[in-house]
């Protein structure tokens, strides 16, 4: 699907939507404090930019790693020919709020889109993406402006036991793994700034 007509259903799913209340809310509710569960969002034309650079192809998974409420895995499905994408999402609370997009998504938009569209697989998992499987991703997302050394040296060992061929896009970090073979760097532009955006391979 061309750029602007998937921003234009991504638009209409998340119009009047406020993501940072129900983090804040979410966060306040569990007493998850830290930084790593920073809530950010990523900007279409941005986001299409720097996922262009993992190169995907029909048929391939999308994971992301963090995904909030939902918006760059939505994207990744209107844009690009996923046969599946994935949410991955610690707070439940920002879960429900993806559920409920896709939901609206399932009922009002997917019936009207083509057979690629129809037959692909969206899911928002709540859980820790250090523990979840990720062996069936070709393609992996994750901003990580917020994580801290411990937590990048965990993300880095799970992403370490992707499969060969795989990308991985970091924000706002950098991998250092001779699993995860760098690729290029672009700028992301964000909602409160930009980040740089590393592209890694699976060796």
């Amino acid at each position: 699907m061309e750029l602007a007509r998937a921003q234009e259903l991504f638009e209409q799913l998340y119009s009047g939507f406020s993501g940072y209340d129900i983090a804040r809310q979410e966060k306040e509710r569990l007493g998850k404090q830290e930084a790593a569960t920073t809530y950010g969002e990523v900007i279409p034309p941005a986001f299409h930019d720097v996922m262009l650079a993992a190169a995907p192809q029909a048929g391939e998974v999308f994971f992301d790693l963090g995904s909030g409420t939902g918006k760059a895995t939505m994207l990744a499905a209107l844009a690009f020919p996923f046969r599946r994408v994935v949410g991955i999402e610690l707070l439940p609370g920002l879960g429900d709020a993806a559920r409920k997009v896709l939901s609206h998504y399932d009922a009002q938009i997917r019936p009207h889109l083509g057979p690629e569209h129809q037959e692909q697989r969206i899911d928002f998992i709540d859980g820790d993406f250090l523990v979840e499987d990720l062996s069936e991703a070709d393609v992996l997302f994750a901003h990580g402006t917020c994580y801290g050394p411990e937590l990048m040296g965990k993300l880095t060992h799970k992403l370490e036991e992707l499969k060969p061929g795989a990308r991985v896009i970091m924000a706002g970090q950098t991998l250092a793994s001779p699993e995860l073979v760098f690729q290029k760097m672009k700028v992301m532009k964000t909602d409160w700034g930009s980040a740089l955006a590393a592209v890694y391979k699976r060796r």
